[in-house]
C-alpha cells in the first residue's frame, strides 16, 4: 500500500460518459479501478489499446474531456485528494508534484511556441529558475533525453521535430518540474531500441536518485520488465492482474494477460519471400535534402541517399529517431522536393498515374485526418482529387477497400477522435489503397500499437503486399518489425546509409559498429524468461495467418 504522505492511492475509481442532454451519466468507460505507487517504485500498466490506460492516468491530473466525468471513488496524492481538488491545488500539482509524460507530444505541444519556451515554464513555477540558469538548465535536460545538438533543439518549433525527437522533449518537460510521481504515457513508443534504453535508465536514475514514483503506461511489456517493480494489467476499464514483475512474466494469472504476452514476441525470422523479380521499381540515386533558405543553409536531413526497391519486395528502413527515415518517406511520395540527387519511378505503364502509384501510411493516425471530418469525407477526398467517378462509384471503391482492411463500414460516419488507434491505422491504409498504389511507404505505421493490435496490423500489410502485388518500405525502429517483414534492410545515420543487407544477414552479422549497436540493443535482458516459456510453448502463441479473437477488436 502506498505511503499515506507522499504516495498516489487510487481507490475504486469510475469514470462515465455524460448523456447528451445534460441529464446524467451512461455506462462507466472505467470502473472499480484501485492501484497504489509508492515514492520510489515503478510499477508497469499494460492493456491493448482503448482497455482505459491513459484514461486512470488523465483522471489523475483531472484533464478529462468535457463529455467525461469522474463519477465514483478517489484519487489521493499524499493528503490531497485529487478528485475534489480546486483548479488551484490542481495547477499547483500539475507538473510539479505530479508529473505527466503525455503519449503523442505533437498534439500536446504549443505550435507558437518553441521547445525552450515549453520548458522555461516549469523550470520557473516548481524549480525557481529564470534567465541565464532556466536556459542552462532546459539545455542539460534535453542532453539527457537524448538531443545532439540542444542548442538547435531549444529553438525549435514541435512541427519541426521528428516524433521520436518530439517524444525526446516531451520527456524533458514532464522530468523539468522535478515532479515527485510521474504517469508516463508510451513515452518511448516512438524511440529506437538504443534511446528507449537511455530514457529508461534515465527515469530509473531519478527514481533511485530522488525517490520518483513511476506509473509507466505501455503496450510493450518487454520494454519496461527490466525495471518494474509490480505489472497491472488492464482490460475493458477494470484491472484484471496485479502482482510483482517476474510472476507476471512466468506465470501470468489470466488468459487475457497470457494473449497480450504471446502477442509481444514476433516471429524470430522473417516470413516473407524474396521477390519474384528482380525488376526495379524505385531508384535514389544520390539523393539529399537540406533544410534551410539559400542564403543560410541549415540542417542537412539527407545526405547522398542511394538505394533501390524491387517489384514485390518489401525494404526495411532502420534508424533513431531523426535520422532522416521520415524526410526520406516524404522526399519519395513528393511530399519534399530533394535538394540534390534523383529518384526515379520506373513503374508499370498499364498502372495507375505516376503522381498516386506511392502512397504513405503516417505514423500518427490521429494526425492524419482532419478531426472535423468523418471517416467516410477524409476517404472521398483522394477519389475526388484524382478520379472522375460518380458518387456511386465512389462510395463502392470506399466499401470495397474498408472490406479489405477488416474495418466495419459503420466507422465510416465516425470523426476520428471517436475511433481508437488500430481502427485509424487501417483506416490510413484504406486510404492509400483508395488509388491503387504500386508502391506503399509505411513510416512508422504500428509504434503507437500495442502488441496485439501490432501484429494485426503487420499481419494486414502482408496480406495485402501479397495480394496486390505491392513493393513496400518499411520505416521503423523496431528491430522485431524489420526482422519480422522485411527483404532486405538499410540503415541510416545522421541522414546517410551506412549499410544494406538481406533481413537474415543483417540480423545474424550486421557490419557497421552503429547497426551492431542496434542489433544489441533490441535483444531483450530481463524478459530472455519469457521468451524462452514462449519458444517452449509454455505460453500461446499464434501462427502464421492466425487472427486471434482478441484481435478484432482493434
Amino acid at each position: 500500500m502506498s505511503s499515506v504522505n507522499n504516495g498516489l492511492v487510487m481507490d475504486g475509481l469510475e469514470v462515465s460518459h455524460k448523456e447528451p442532454d445534460g441529464g446524467g451519466y451512461c455506462k462507466p468507460l472505467l470502473s472499480g479501478v484501485s492501484l497504489s505507487l509508492d515514492p520510489g517504485e515503478f510499477v508497469a500498466l499494460v492493456g491493448s489499446s482503448g482497455s482505459g490506460k491513459t484514461l486512470t492516468a488523465m483522471s489523475c491530473l483531472r484533464l478529462l474531456p468535457p463529455s467525461l466525468g469522474i463519477t465514483g471513488g478517489s484519487i489521493r496524492l499524499g493528503n490531497l485528494d485529487l478528485t475534489r481538488a480546486t483548479e488551484h491545488e490542481l495547477n499547483s500539482v500539475r507538473g510539479g508534484r505530479l508529473g505527466m509524460l503525455f503519449q503523442q507530444p505533437k498534439r500536446m505541444f504549443n505550435p507558437n511556441r518553441t521547445i525552450g519556451q515549453h520548458l522555461k515554464e516549469p523550470l520557473r513555477l516548481h524549480a525557481g529558475l529564470r534567465g541565464s540558469k532556466a536556459r542552462s538548465k532546459a539545455l542539460n535536460l534535453l542532453e539527457e533525453v537524448g538531443f545532439a545538438d540542444p542548442a538547435r533543439g531549444i529553438r525549435a518549433y514541435p512541427h519541426q521535430l521528428s516524433g521520436g525527437m518530439a517524444q525526446r522533449a516531451m520527456t524533458a518537460l514532464a522530468l523539468a518540474g522535478q515532479p515527485g510521481m510521474l504517469l508516463a504515457d508510451e513515452p518511448t513508443s516512438a524511440l529506437d531500441k538504443m534511446l528507449e534504453r537511455q530514457i529508461l535508465q534515465l527515469l530509473d536514475r531519478e527514481r533511485r536518485e530522488r525517490g520518483l514514483g513511476i506509473l509507466y503506461i505501455t503496450h510493450n511489456i518487454a520494454s519496461v520488465a527490466a525495471f518494474a517493480d509490480r505489472v497491472l494489467v488492464m482490460n475493458s476499464g477494470s484491472i484484471v492482474e496485479s502482482g510483482p514483475a517476474g510472476d507476471f512474466l512466468t506465470r501470468p494469472k489470466t488468459t487475457y494477460a497470457r494473449d497480450l504476452l504471446a502477442a509481444a514476441r514476433l516471429a524470430p525470422e522473417s516470413r516473407r519471400r524474396p521477390p519474384s523479380t528482380e525488376r526495379e521499381i524505385l531508384v535514389l540515386d544520390g539523393v539529399g535534402k537540406q533544410f534551410g533558405s539559400r542564403r543560410k543553409l541549415g540542417h542537412a536531413a539527407l545526405q547522398d541517399v542511394s538505394l533501390t526497391l524491387k517489384l514485390g519486395e518489401i525494404l526495411g528502413v532502420l534508424g533513431q529517431s531523426g535520422s532522416g527515415k521520415s524526410t526520406l518517406a516524404k522526399a519519395i511520395v513528393g511530399l519534399e522536393a530533394a535538394s540534390t540527387g534523383s529518384i526515379t519511378r520506373q513503374l508499370d505503364a498499364a498502372g495507375p498515374r505516376q503522381d498516386t502509384a506511392v502512397q504513405l501510411v503516417f505514423q500518427e493516425p490521429h494526425g492524419a485526418f482532419d478531426p472535423r471530418m468523418s471517416l467516410r469525407a477524409s476517404l472521398q477526398a483522394p477519389l475526388r482529387s484524382h478520379h472522375a467517378l460518380r458518387p456511386e462509384q465512389r462510395d463502392e471503391r470506399i466499401a470495397a477497400v474498408m472490406d479489405e482492411v477488416e474495418l466495419d463500414a459503420a466507422l465510416l460516419d465516425k470523426r476520428p477522435g471517436q475511433c481508437s488507434g488500430g481502427q485509424l491505422q487501417r483506416a490510413t491504409i484504406a486510404r492509400a489503397l483508395l488509388l491503387e498504389p504500386q508502391v506503399l511507404i509505411c513510416d512508422e505505421a504500428t509504434s503507437a500499437l500495442d502488441a496485439l493490435t501490432q501484429r494485426t496490423i503487420l499481419n494486414l500489410l502482408l496480406r495485402l503486399q501479397r495480394e496486390r502485388n505491392l513493393s513496400l518500405i518499411v520505416i521503423s525502429h523496431d528491430m522485431d518489425v524489420v526482422r519480422y517483414m522485411c527483404d532486405r534492410v538499410a540503415v541510416l545515420l545522421e541522414g546517410r546509409v551506412i549499410e544494406v543487407a538481406e533481413t537474415k544477414d543483417f540480423f545474424a552479422a550486421p557490419r557497421h559498429p552503429h547497426s551492431q549497436a542496434l542489433v544489441e540493443a533490441s535483444i531483450p535482458c530481463r524478459t530472455q524468461g519469457l521468451w524462452t516459456a514462449l519458444d517452449a510453448g509454455d505460453l500461446p502463441k499464434p501462427t502464421a495467418g492466425q487472427t486471434p479473437t482478441l484481435m478484432r477488436r482493434n
